[in-house]
Order: structure tokens, then C-alpha cells, then sequence
């Protein structure tokens, strides 16, 4: 039997910008932001003092992950045609012809081919698996959870990812 607990409060989200590529040829839409707001279930066995995982563990680690990508241009390290390289104190990003320089504290490279809605939810999910392994959390092997990640990019429009 499983069971689940599942966060969605006012305080679990972040503000971002980004600009995804689409396309073929590649086609680059505006740099732009969002306030992305962020609901996660962790569905799994009951431990020993009866709870799938201890809600303030849990709740901790996804404020953790909304507050390291609140404010920053989030970018894609793994996108096959865009370029990221630090340059002094700025981090020049380029996809012939295209090219931008952004402050390197602004700016969060992450390990993802495009930063759409679905590949940050995706990136959410291991990172909060990640940090509940860190924190102990988990009583059984981790492959007995399950994270679902709803990331709404706007009123109405959310990415669900699921591991």
C-alpha cells in the first residue's frame, strides 16, 4: 500500500527569466520571465512512525530549490547549438547569430537541453530526490518513492513530470 503527501502553498514558488529554442531551423523566442509556482506529491510506503516522508524535511528542500532559481536567468547547459561560457564576471551565452552577456551571479547554467516548463519540472524532481536522499529522508530504497512535479509557468498553464 502507498500512501502520499502532497505541498501546494503560496510560498513554493520563484521568479525566473529564460528564452526557449523551437523549431528547424532553431528559432530563439524573446528572453522574458515568470512567476512559476510549484506544487510536489511524494507518494511511497508508510516508515515506521507512519508518514511517507517528514513534511518539514520535504517542504524545506523544495523552498531550498525555489529560492536557488528565484532571480536568475536559467539557462540550458546541455542544448546542442547554445554556447554558455564564463567570461571575467559576466557569462556570455551565444547561438549563432545570436549572442547575450549576463552578470554570472544573475545566472543559473543548468543541466537541462532547453528550459521549458517540462524540463525544469523534470530538473525540480531529481533535485528534490536528491536532497531528500541527502537529508535521510527516505526510511526505504529511494526507487519505492515517487516525486510528481506540477510547475505552472502562467495562470493556468502547468508541466507535470513524474518519477
Amino acid at each position: 500500500m502507498k500512501h502520499a503527501i502532497r505541498f501546494e502553498n503560496d510560498s513554493l514558488y520563484f521568479s525566473a527569466s529564460h528564452f526557449i529554442t523551437f523549431g528547424d531551423p532553431e528559432k530563439v523566442e524573446a528572453l522574458h520571465g515568470h512567476n512559476f509556482r510549484l506544487k510536489a506529491e511524494v507518494t511511497g510506503p508508510m516508515n515506521r512512525r507512519a508518514y511517507v516522508v517528514d513534511f518539514v524535511v520535504a517542504y524545506d528542500a523544495l523552498k531550498r530549490i525555489c529560492e536557488t532559481l528565484s532571480h536568475k536567468v536559467l539557462l540550458p547547459r546541455d542544448h546542442p547549438y547554445i554556447k554558455i561560457k564564463p567570461v571575467d564576471d559576466q557569462i556570455k551565452v551565444t547561438m549563432p547569430p545570436l549572442s547575450w552577456s549576463f552578470p554570472k551571479d544573475d545566472t543559473l547554467t543548468l543541466p537541462i537541453k532547453n528550459t521549458t516548463t517540462e524540463s525544469l519540472a523534470e530538473y525540480i524532481a531529481a533535485a528534490f530526490r536528491t536532497s531528500l536522499e541527502n537529508d535521510s529522508a527516505f526510511e526505504f530504497p529511494s526507487s519505492q518513492y515517487s516525486i510528481t512535479i506540477e510547475l505552472e509557468e502562467s495562470p493556468g498553464m502547468w508541466a507535470v513530470f513524474q518519477s
